[in-house]
């Protein structure tokens, strides 16, 4: 008698489950196809914002590496200055 109870409700949990299933793959497609429309209505739009942040990650880029530059030159102008400093002392002493 309990192997029938125990077989029935195997099958009643395997057909929620598989109830469960489709009505989860139902969504997937419902957010997948909203998702698409949403895009396909919008293309312009993402077009057009896609090719401003283009742009602004490459001004970005560019001030970056100007600042960058900037800095680079300025320590090398105070490690050049250094040198000549201690070539000066180097030669008062040496004179």
């Amino acid at each position: 008698m309990q192997r029938l109870r125990g077989s029935g409700s195997s099958i009643f949990r395997y057909l929620r489950f598989k109830g469960k299933a489709q009505n989860s793959w139902a969504a997937v497609q419902d957010t997948y196809f909203s998702t698409k429309d949403i895009f396909e209505r919008h293309r312009v739009v993402f077009t057009v914002g896609t090719s401003i942040a283009s742009v602004a990650t490459a001004c970005v880029g560019y001030s970056l590496r100007h600042l960058h530059e900037t800095r680079v030159d300025q320590r090398l102008e105070s490690i050049e200055k250094a040198v000549w400093l201690r070539l000066a002392r180097w030669k008062v002493v040496c004179t």
